[in-house]
C-alpha cells in the first residue's frame, strides 16, 4: 500500500511537471494588454554580453516570441552574420503551437547558411544563418539562442527593450560584464513612459529589465522605430576593429586615429592619373569648379559594387585600385574623389553618417564606432559641399533624403567633427509643370508639358530619365490616370 502510494506521488509529479513544460509556452497565459495592437509578443529577450579584453567579446543571445499573424513574422529575427572575425558558436531553435506542445526542433544543421552578397556585391567574406520556417497556423512560439564571439570590440550591440511598432513585451533583460580599464560607456533613449529597471550599474557590470510592455502603434510619417522607441548604446573608450586597436575619449580623438590608422596611405595614385587631372583642371583656379570637374570624372569613369572582405568593410580600397578598376564602394569611391582633389590643390575631407530615407543622425554625444555610409565634404567659406561619390547622375553638391539633413561625423587630419548636413527648407522642395495644348481635328487632346522638379522633390523624380521608354510611357500613364489612351511621344 505504501509502495502504491509513493508511485502515484512519483507519477502525480512527474505529470505536474510534463504539464508545466507543455504551458511554458501557451499562449493562453500571455495578459490580453500584451495582445492589444501587437503581431508579436516578446515573451523573453536576455543578452548576455561578456567583454574579456580589448579583443574578446561573447554575446550570448535567448529570444521567446510569440507570433500571432504574418506581420509578426519579422519579430522572431532569428539570424546571426558571421565572418573571419564573427564565429557562432552555438545556435538552435524550437517551435511550439498555441498550447505549447513542441512542433518543431531546428539544430545548426537545419539553418539557412548563406552569403550576404547583395546584387551591388561584388565580393563579401560575410555570411549568415537565418532560421526558414514556414507556419502552417498562428499563434505559434519560437524559443531561439544563439552565442558569437568576435575580436571586433569596436561594435557592442545595441539593446532595444521595444524590438519594432506593434511588437509587445512581457520581459527582455541585458546583462554586461566588462574589464574596468576598456572604458565602458552606455547612453540611454527614451526610457520615459516604459517600464524599465536598472538592475545593477557598476564599474565591471550593467544590467536592465523591461517588463509588461504594451505594443506601439506606428503613426503615419513617424520616424524609424529606432529613433522614438527606448534603446541603450553602448561603447568602449579602448576598442579593437579588425586586427587595429583603437582609443578616443572625443570625437577628435575618434578623427585623429581613424586618419592614422585607417585612412593612412590610401589616397596614392599614379603619375600618369596626376597628370591627367592637372591637364583636366588646366589654368581653372577657383576650387568649387575644379571639384566640379573632378566629380563630374568621378561619374563617367567610376560605378558603385560595394566590398565588404575584412577591414575593407571599414577601411577604403587604395586610390590606386580604384583608378585601375574603375568601381569601388561608397568609402572606395569616397576616398578616391578625395585623392583626385588632392592632386589639384582642393582639400576635402572623409564624411561617416547614416544613409537611410529614414533620417538618422551620429548621437554626437557618444562617441564610438558609428554609420553605414560614407561621403565627401569640401570647405566653401563657413559650410560644406557634400559630394555623393557613388551616384553616376546626381548633380554636383546635391543631396537626397538618403543623406539630407542629419548630424555626420566630417574626419580631418586633426581631428572629428560632427556637422548638420543640408536641410532642403518646404520653399525648396518644389515642382512646377507648364505647358501648352490643343485639339486636334480629329479631336484628341495634343499637348507639351514641362515638369521640373527641385530639392527632395528631385530625388524623387530623377530616376525617371534613365527609364527605357515603355516604362517611362507606363509612369505617366498612371500619372495621368485621368486621360483616355494617353500616348507619350
Amino acid at each position: 500500500m505504501k509502495i502504491k502510494i509513493v508511485l502515484l506521488t512519483i507519477f502525480v509529479g512527474f505529470s505536474s511537471t510534463l504539464r508545466a513544460q507543455k504551458n511554458e509556452y501557451s499562449t493562453v497565459t500571455i495578459a490580453d494588454s500584451l495582445k492589444e495592437n501587437a503581431n508579436a509578443i516578446v515573451r523573453l529577450n536576455q543578452i548576455d554580453i561578456t567583454i574579456s579584453s580589448q579583443r574578446s567579446m561573447i554575446i550570448h543571445t535567448k529570444r521567446v516570441i510569440t507570433v500571432l499573424n504574418e506581420k509578426g513574422l519579422s519579430a522572431i529575427d532569428a539570424i546571426e552574420n558571421y565572418n573571419k572575425k564573427i564565429t557562432v558558436r552555438e545556435i538552435e531553435a524550437y517551435v511550439y503551437d498555441r498550447f505549447g506542445n513542441e512542433i518543431k526542433r531546428v539544430k545548426r544543421k537545419d539553418f539557412k547558411d548563406q552569403s550576404a552578397v547583395g546584387s551591388s556585391t561584388l565580393f563579401s567574406e560575410s555570411r549568415y544563418l537565418y532560421l526558414d520556417y514556414t507556419p502552417t497556423q498562428y499563434p505559434f512560439t519560437v524559443v531561439y539562442e544563439s552565442k558569437l564571439e568576435t575580436s571586433n570590440t569596436a561594435f557592442i550591440p545595441q539593446w532595444y527593450p521595444v524590438s519594432n511598432f506593434f511588437v509587445s513585451v512581457e520581459k527582455s533583460v541585458l546583462n554586461v560584464d566588462c574589464p574596468e580599464n576598456l572604458g565602458f560607456k552606455k547612453m540611454e533613449f527614451n526610457f520615459e513612459n516604459f517600464n524599465i529597471q536598472k538592475t545593477s550599474d557598476t564599474a565591471t557590470q550593467l544590467s536592465y529589465m523591461a517588463s509588461n510592455i504594451s505594443a506601439q502603434k506606428q503613426e503615419e510619417y513617424s520616424p524609424s522605430f529606432s529613433v522614438v522607441l527606448p534603446k541603450v548604446m553602448m561603447g568602449l573608450e579602448l576598442f579593437h576593429l579588425e586586427d587595429v586597436d583603437g582609443s578616443a575619449k572625443s570625437w577628435k580623438e575618434f578623427g585623429q586615429w581613424y586618419s592614422r590608422e585607417i585612412l593612412t596611405g590610401t589616397t596614392i595614385l599614379p603619375e600618369e592619373t596626376k597628370a591627367k587631372m592637372r591637364a583636366l583642371i588646366g589654368d581653372e583656379m577657383n576650387p568649387i569648379v575644379k571639384a566640379k570637374l573632378i566629380y563630374d570624372y568621378v561619374q563617367q569613369k567610376s560605378r558603385y559594387v560595394s566590398i565588404q572582405v575584412g577591414i575593407g568593410g571599414w577601411k577604403p580600397m587604395d586610390a590606386s585600385d580604384v583608378d585601375r578598376l574603375g568601381y569601388g564602394d561608397c568609402k572606395a569611391l569616397t576616398n578616391y574623389t578625395k585623392a583626385l582633389l588632392e592632386v589639384v590643390g582642393v582639400p576635402s575631407y572623409n564624411t561617416i553618417l547614416y544613409g537611410d530615407s529614414y533620417k538618422k543622425d551620429i548621437e554626437s554625444d557618444f562617441v564610438s564606432m558609428q554609420g553605414n555610409h560614407m561621403i565627401l565634404a569640401i570647405p566653401n567659406e563657413d559650410n560644406y559641399i557634400w559630394l555623393e561619390c557613388t551616384s553616376q547622375d546626381d548633380p554636383f553638391g546635391y543631396q537626397g533624403t538618403f543623406t539630407d539633413d542629419r548630424n555626420v561625423l566630417v574626419i580631418k587630419p586633426e581631428g572629428g567633427e560632427i556637422v548638420r548636413t543640408k536641410l532642403y527648407k518646404d520653399k525648396d522642395n518644389t515642382q512646377s509643370s507648364s505647358g501648352s495644348y490643343f485639339l486636334s481635328k480629329e479631336g484628341d487632346l495634343v499637348g507639351k508639358i514641362t515638369i521640373i522638379s527641385e530639392g527632395s522633390q528631385y530625388n524623387q523624380k530623377a530616376l525617371l530619365v534613365n527609364l527605357p521608354p515603355t516604362e517611362k510611357e507606363a509612369h505617366y500613364k498612371r500619372y495621368w490616370g485621368n486621360i483616355r489612351k494617353f500616348k507619350n511621344y
